[in-house]
């Protein structure tokens, strides 16, 4: 059994793609910009926030795109995603039970994301208050963020326990491959933004449809 998870945040626990989407629209628009369905956002996250806006920019747009339009993008929707009430927003069906059972047996948690550390500081304070993680690492200023695989390596230096005690689960390519890097299990859920193609890898020991199959393949 394993010892510790470490999960990805948006996509995995948390449903955030909808306030995500507002925001992104309307930092589009703000620098003349198309917004995009909401629909469509799915192909459009996974990664670092740089690689959002340009995947965003290179989609039905007819103003081209430069480094400064991708950095006042981000600039922008940053600090209107950060101060918006995100009222979209919420943990997906059986995460929170998930978390306890797995709590309740003594395994570790630990959260890695490209999401901003206080943003997901704040979401975990609000939803996960009874959850204890043992690391929280998110996006910060040159921190190397996924598919780097160094957070990885920290919780586990910071647990003291060794790659054969790890898992790591996510959604999306970008987790998949956070995992190969560092050498550990991964499993791949279902209910994310991820494609059908990113689970194809040997490191995906285990693909759940909804969060009660994470504990019955970790436990059992």
């Amino acid at each position: 059994m394993k010892k510790i998870c470490i999960f990805d945040f948006d996509g995995t626990l948390m449903n955030t793609i909808t306030d995500v989407a507002i925001c992104f629209n309307k930092s589009l628009e703000k620098f003349g910009y198309n917004a995009h369905p909401i629909e469509l956002y799915n192909n459009f996250v996974g990664g670092n926030l740089e690689i959002v806006i340009e995947k965003l920019l290179k989609y039905n747009q007819t103003k081209i795109s430069t480094k400064k339009n991708i950095n006042d993008i981000k600039q922008y929707y940053s600090n209107l995603y950060l101060n918006c009430k995100k009222e979209n927003t919420k943990p997906y069906d059986g995460i929170i039970e998930l978390l306890k059972k797995l709590q309740d047996k003594r395994i570790l948690l630990a959260i890695n994301t490209n999401k901003k550390q206080i943003l997901t500081e704040e979401l975990c304070k609000k939803f996960f208050y009874d959850i204890k993680f043992e690391k929280i690492i998110g996006y910060v200023n040159d921190y190397p963020s996924k598919p780097n695989p160094t957070a990885v390596y920290d919780i586990l230096k910071y647990t003291n326990l060794d790659k054969k005690d790890a898992v790591y689960i996510g959604d999306g390519l970008s987790d998949v491959k956070t995992a190969e890097n560092a050498g550990i299990d991964a499993i791949f859920v279902e209910w994310g933004q991820g494609k059908e193609e990113d689970k194809n890898s040997e490191i995906v020991k285990f693909v759940a449809k909804e969060a009660k199959d994470i504990y019955d393949y970790i436990v059992n």
